[in-house]
């Protein structure tokens, strides 16, 4: 176990353990939106920025990737830290004035609209939850970065449909703006995936990938439970009864 100073207060904690983690562990606020306690620490959007004492004076580092050694000062709140902050958050609202998750850390941080940057109005903002999380959770590689500078977004390889993506939806779960959109067809109805295709519901689209897919029905209860293309995938790593994947998770229970 080590022991850090945070905000003046000693935090002891296990070696290994980030800045982040040491503050959220004692209800120490730190506003980050690239982080996801399931995913590997990335440090891309720079708001949870701290200042650290060492011999040469202090410095700015990203708190979720500056693991913490004994002895650390930690300050997360002085005039410096909260200016890089401001300054972040003015530049990610530029790029999505319209994401709610933006306008509420906004206003935490005391940063009102006008901004000094001219919106572009998009939403996704290069945080990279959904490319790690299609990585390390799902275990493909569906979605990457494209594009370099102010112009990098996630999308599907080459911007073309995705033959890895599985349909999941892990992608809009760890999503903090929303800018991933997956849609369920109802029995029915019929939509058009963004490459063309037309899906008849039960169905789901992942727009932003540019994939669509028939989904599954429940042979007990008959109603639509999961991807068929994402069962088949799941099926081929795990080792489980051939008709495991003809019953939906309620019925089985």
């Amino acid at each position: 176990m080590i022991t850090i100073t945070i905000d003046g207060k000693a935090v002891t904690v296990p070696e290994g353990t980030t800045i982040l983690e040491a503050a959220q562990q004692t209800g120490i606020w730190i506003p980050t939106l690239c982080h996801h306690e399931s995913l590997t620490p990335y440090g891309g959007c720079r708001l949870c920025a701290v200042e650290v004492a060492g011999d040469n004076g202090t410095q700015i580092v990203s708190a979720c990737t500056f693991a913490a050694v004994n002895g650390l000062v930690v300050e997360t709140a002085t005039e410096r830290v909260l200016n890089i902050r401001k300054f972040i958050i003015e530049l990610l609202l530029a790029e999505a004035p319209q994401a709610k998750v933006l306008q509420d850390m906004a206003q935490a941080l005391g940063v009102v609209q006008p901004q000094r940057f001219t919106p572009r109005n998009e939403l996704c903002i290069a945080c990279g939850q959904c490319v790690r999380a299609c990585r390390e959770i799902v275990g493909v590689s569906a979605v990457d970065f494209a594009n370099r500078g102010y112009e990098r977004i996630a999308a599907a390889p080459f911007f073309q449909r995705s033959e890895d993506c599985i349909g999941c939806g892990t992608c809009v779960a760890v999503c903090p703006t929303g800018a991933i959109t997956m849609r369920d067809i109802a029995e029915g109805e019929k939509a058009t995936v963004p490459d063309g295709e037309t899906l008849e519901g039960p169905a789901r689209i992942m727009d932003n990938w540019k994939v669509g897919f028939k989904m599954k029905r429940c042979t007990k209860c008959g109603e639509p439970f999961a991807p068929e293309f994402q069962l088949e995938q799941i099926s081929k790593k795990v080792s489980l009864p051939d008709d495991f994947f003809d019953v939906c998770r309620q019925c089985r229970m």
